[in-house]
């Protein structure tokens, strides 16, 4: 009986029919959330290259401009376009500031390019800013 039953454990130790299964039951979770993370960081750092492109394009449309106002408005098209081809985009701006000596040639203009998305794993707001610094260009002289 002791025999019988000695082998019976030894049958079922030797068996390995369902460890696969069980691996897989372990592991699965840990490779889903690597999966998840790394759509995470993919959109996240696809996004803040989108940002910052939209700013560069922004502020290099800007800076050959002949006034302030057709520069705002060809910076914010052209930069929420490239802001438009990011991945789950809730809310895009571009915006562009002046520094303190007005739109003259030689003077600096800051183009600001903000987009906000929703992360995959948590769902939380993610935010994301760049900015861009050029020189004018083009600027009219006032007669």
């Amino acid at each position: 009986m002791i025999t019988r039953m000695g082998r019976v454990i030894r049958t079922r130790v030797k068996d390995e029919r369902g460890s696969q299964m069980i691996e897989f039951i372990l592991v699965f979770p840990l490779v889903w959330i690597l999966i998840v993370f790394s759509f995470d960081q993919f959109s996240m750092m696809y996004n803040k290259q989108k940002a910052l492109a939209a700013a560069y394009e922004a502020g290099r449309i800007a800076a050959v401009q002949p006034n302030f106002g057709l520069a705002k408005f060809h910076s914010k098209q052209r930069g929420t376009a490239e802001l438009a081809q990011g991945i789950g985009v809730l809310h895009k701006d571009v915006q562009l500031e002046l520094d303190g000596n007005g739109w003259r040639k030689g003077s600096h203009v800051k183009a600001e390019a903000t987009v906000s998305f929703r992360l995959l794993a948590t769902g939380e707001l993610y935010e994301i800013t760049e900015s861009y610094h050029m020189m004018v260009e083009n600027a009219e002289e006032k007669q």
